[in-house]
């Protein structure tokens, strides 16, 4: 406690107004706080006692707590007039954990983007007050990501004005969705409209589950669970097949295309169409905002544990055995601090996603998609890139902490396991890759031709890069040794590699083609390049992102050490091999091999300015103890004792204590006791 006390007592920077900035001011940060402090409450959650998930608990036990949990954050929000769960929930966890998480997530939103006024003025107010809870059936046994290929149909009975749901094959059944299994009343079934044998392709239908009286599922339908995940199993991920079952017509989301009584369909315009795409934005925007305070979480539980565990002195064989706190050393925080930099670089980035997205709904309102397109593919990258950097980093994180990070007790196998999920959820990510890649690849030949189109600001790097690369102006970086410690000339590296390889794309494609291939195995051949390329847009919209963000810090001491962390973001990403294609930053020759050297020496001079403000940048996250719900996270330090009192919690020892005397009958009488005897009976001594 000591070693933390002091650790802290070195942070530079008011963490307070940093934290205010991770969640949007002061008054936010205090309406979340206090939204948090009264969950836990309800849930019995203090940090100090044994967290109830590593308990012995079961599939149906781990699911009534899920229920739990998100009831009391759906009912907090309800009465309290909030929506800080929207995607977050009280441990910043994706809101999916719980099973009710698509129904804020998925489920309310498509009915905002897609109902009519008519059936958003009747759902809604449902759907907000917790009177239905609902979720989003998209994903099918057999058909996930390519959505033509859904298998689900609702076909029109113009004689009774109704739709008839039905799954014509196993693997039409939904699988995967979040309390499909036993929780919620309604779903939003994506299925194929079939009117007069005519198909019309993907639309959003409204099907009640269950009966309100005793819950049970309503004729032609069968519902259940799909058993343990890998992780957030406190979410009743389920399964629904539907044989027949009947809807209103007005059971269909009409707001872009309609269907009328007579069977007449109206299409969607090109403008409403695109709205659909609206709640996929958000989505993964989210996701993205959400996995940064995952990494974070995960960076506040290995770097606090790091602050006091002490272990070894670099003595080799020497008779001194004064033993140093393990953050001393270079390969743990090296490792720790550059992964909290990603996780601030992911939070600032998904931060200016939403803020566009945002910007995006508003323009829609006035019949202006214009930014739909980019945000689409901004929001699908990030979504990959964030996702995975959390996967991984989480997963290094727990190594650093050595064996006590594989103890359950630690955080990190919920941590870990439950980001498992996300390098496929809503989109696997090398797909998602190609979709923005597909998208760059078509504003790259408009730039080759003269005509760049470039409506989105974010993208005019590519005709300034392109015309930079034609006339011979950017084939080497000019930055001097001090000028790569500053952002704004770093990110020029980054716009360097991300725009010659996106036009070294474009080239090679069209070479392909040129020669006789197909589009599609053109596009097969070159994919690994294209998804690296997709990627390096990414990375430089996230450090771009970044550097935007800093500008707009009004603390000095804050600003001064966020620039060190953005620093040590693109330093790092340059020279990590862990960072997937950093070798194209110098495959070109476009950095020296004296400014490699010079990076290097950056990096650890940024490292050095960062580790006193370790657990500054740990504390700012907000992070509680009973949301970190790991014994080595202590924010105090005190980690052996709590480690240690959490061990004597454990059932498996109450129960022995109790009633045993500390010992555990069944198996000393019906393994341990028995063997004893057999072997001695056999024995030779």
């Amino acid at each position: 406690m000591q070693l933390m006390q002091s650790a802290r007592a070195k942070t530079s920077f008011d963490t307070r107004q940093l934290t205010y900035i991770i969640y949007g001011g002061e008054k936010e940060t205090r309406l979340r706080e206090e939204a948090v402090a009264r969950v836990e409450r309800i849930l019995g959650e203090d940090g100090k006692r044994l967290p109830y998930v590593y308990g012995e608990v079961t599939r149906t036990d781990l699911y009534h707590r899920g229920l739990h949990v998100g009831k009391s954050m759906l009912e907090d929000e309800v009465i309290n007039d909030h929506q800080k769960f929207s995607h977050l929930d009280i441990n910043h966890m994706l809101i999916n954990t719980s099973p009710f998480g698509l129904h804020v997530g998925m489920f309310m939103p498509t009915i905002e983007l897609q109902a009519d006024a008519e059936q958003r003025a009747h759902w809604l107010p449902l759907a907000r007050s917790g009177q239905i809870t609902g979720t989003y059936c998209q994903t099918e046994l057999g058909h996930g990501t390519f959505l033509r290929k859904l298998e689900t149909v609702a076909r029109f009975d113009p004689k009774a004005d109704e739709f008839v749901i039905h799954s014509p094959t196993l693997t039409s059944t939904k699988y995967w969705p979040g309390g499909l299994g036993h929780s919620v009343s309604h779903a939003m079934v994506m299925a194929r409209l079939i009117i007069h044998q005519k198909d019309y392709g993907i639309h959003a239908f409204m099907v009640q589950l269950r009966s309100f009286e005793d819950w049970k599922p309503l004729p032609g339908i069968e519902l259940g669970d799909i058993g343990l995940k890998l992780g957030m199993n406190g979410n009743d991920n389920g399964y629904a097949i539907f044989r027949h079952v009947r809807i209103p017509r007005r059971n269909m989301m009409m707001g872009q295309a309609k269907v009328a009584r007579d069977g007449t369909y109206t299409p969607p315009s090109e403008d409403s169409a695109k709205h659909s795409y609206s709640t996929m934005i958000y989505a993964r925007a989210a996701i993205a905002h959400c996995v940064a305070f995952v990494l974070g979480k995960a960076c506040t539980i290995a770097i606090r544990y790091s602050t006091v565990r002490e272990q070894g002195n670099l003595s080799f064989g020497a008779s001194d055995s004064t033993e140093l706190p393990i953050m001393a050393f270079k390969s743990q925080h090296y490792r720790l601090l550059v992964l909290l930099a990603q996780a601030y670089a992911i939070a600032f980035s998904a931060k200016t996603c939403l803020k566009q997205y945002e910007t995006l709904r508003r323009q829609q309102e006035n019949g202006d998609n214009s930014m739909l397109p980019y945000l689409h593919i901004m929001s699908a990258g990030l979504k990959a890139y964030g996702g995975q950097l959390t996967a991984d980093g989480s997963e290094d994180a727990r190594r650093c902490c050595g064996g006590h990070g594989y103890s359950v007790l630690s955080g990190f196998p919920d941590i870990v396991t439950t980001q498992a999920s996300i390098p496929v959820l809503e989109g696997e990510n090398h797909v998602l890759y190609q979709q923005a890649a597909r998208y760059l690849i078509k504003k790259a030949q408009l730039v080759r031709v003269g005509n760049p189109g470039m409506d989105v600001k974010d993208l005019e790097y590519l005709w300034m890069g392109y015309e930079d690369l034609a006339a011979g102006r950017d084939r080497r970086c000019l930055a001097t040794d001090d000028q790569l410690f500053d952002p704004s000339f770093l990110l020029q590296i980054f716009r360097h590699r991300a725009t010659r390889n996106i036009f070294e794309c474009e080239a090679a494609l069209r070479s392909s083609l040129e020669s006789g291939l197909k589009p599609r195995a053109a596009w097969n051949r070159h994919m690994m390049r294209l998804i690296a390329a997709a990627r390096h847009h990414v990375e430089y919209y996230t450090l771009e992102s970044f550097i935007r963000n800093l500008e707009e810090i009004q603390d000095a001491g804050v600003q001064r050490v966020m620039r060190h962390v953005c620093r040590l973001y693109a330093l790092s990403t340059i020279e990590s091999p862990n960072s997937i294609g950093s070798s194209s930053f110098f495959e070109d020759g476009y950095i020296s091999i004296e400014q490699i050297k010079v990076i290097h020496e950056h990096t650890n001079t940024t490292l050095e300015a960062v580790l006193p403000d370790a657990i500054g940048l740990t504390d700012a996250w907000n992070f509680s103890d009973a949301s970190l719900a790991s014994a080595l996270g202590r924010k105090d330090g005190n980690v052996y004792e709590v480690l240690f009192e959490w061990t004597r919690q454990l059932p498996m020892n109450v129960r022995n204590r109790t009633t045993g005397a500390g010992v555990d009958a069944v198996a000393f009488e019906e393994h341990i006791r028995p063997s004893i005897h057999l072997m001695a009976a056999h024995s030779k001594l």
